[in-house]
């Protein structure tokens, strides 16, 4: 595994913008799916399939499936992008799980947004 992440270092990393670009695009597919679930399902509660956002596993079994596949989507995407995120930081990578966190999420995905990646020099690759 250490000689896959030597020999392929740049595909194993997001930037700053590339993150938040990233949690953008899963967060607007979401909002889009939940918005056509509160649309074409009758009786979704809209109050549930907004605690989704913050608790995705309180909402999983009382919301329709296209609801809940999205949920579990967009968090298994939110981790992944996390963990990217956290090697371009040099932190460690099981910090990621913070996003999946219930309330915890929304100030784990702002911070990860928000920190700067470490510089990296020619004696990395050494």
């Amino acid at each position: 595994m250490k000689l896959l992440h030597r020999l392929l270092p740049d595909f194993t990393r997001t930037d700053r913008l590339t993150y938040q670009r990233n949690v953008a695009l899963l967060a607007l597919a979401k909002m889009a799916v939940d918005l056509s679930a509160l649309v074409m399902i009758p009786g979704t509660d809209p109050a549930q399939v907004a605690r989704s956002w913050a608790n995705p596993f309180a909402a999983i079994a009382r919301l329709p499936l296209a609801v809940c596949l999205s949920t579990v989507g967009f968090f298994v995407g939110l981790v992944w992008n996390s963990v990217r995120r956290l090697r371009d930081t040099g932190l460690a990578d099981w910090a990621a799980l913070l996003t999946a966190i219930p309330f915890l999420n929304a100030l784990a995905t702002v911070v990860l947004a928000l920190l700067p990646s470490k510089r990296r020099t020619v004696w990395d690759l050494v």
